[in-house]
């Protein structure tokens, strides 16, 4: 589903968003190249066979906002929203305090016991969102949570 972003933006993209039985799951792209009119070609990491491919034909694709070149929506792309709760290792963090989005890059204010910790939301961290349940269920790196 990239209606909504500058075509050209799309072959420069190094991971996507998709639609997995509502959980948005994050994949590396290899690469994305122009197919036919308003069709694009992808090939995923980590996706070497056809029964893996035939999982993913006909599901919704998400890129992250900060890669929306050109695009009409200023929307946080996963309808993540305040009080979302915020996994780390599938332990859980906090909840969504609030969400920031400065100049592209969205970061989320989680309340972790009495403090507030801000966390980039970037697809190297996200593991799965799942907008159901809200729930982020993220991997962070040793020590961001204890600045």
């Amino acid at each position: 589903m990239f209606s909504e972003v500058n075509p050209d933006s799309l072959t420069n993209l190094e991971s996507i968003f998709i639609d997995l039985n509502g959980s948005y799951i994050p994949y590396h792209t290899a690469y994305i190249k122009p197919h036919k009119k308003n069709n694009y070609r992808l090939q995923i990491k980590g996706i070497n066979n056809e029964a893996d491919a035939k999982n993913l034909l006909k599901k919704e694709i998400y890129i992250s906002n900060d890669k929306k070149l050109n695009s009409k929506s200023e929307e946080i792309p996963f309808n993540i929203h305040k009080n979302f709760n915020v996994f780390n290792n599938n332990d859980f963090i906090g909840k969504v305090f609030s969400i920031i989005n400065n100049n592209g890059q969205c970061v989320i204010e989680v309340q972790i016991n009495s403090k507030m910790i801000l966390i980039p939301l970037v697809n190297d961290f996200i593991e799965e969102i799942n907008p159901k349940k809200e729930e982020i269920k993220m991997i962070l790196p040793e020590g961001l949570l204890d600045l």
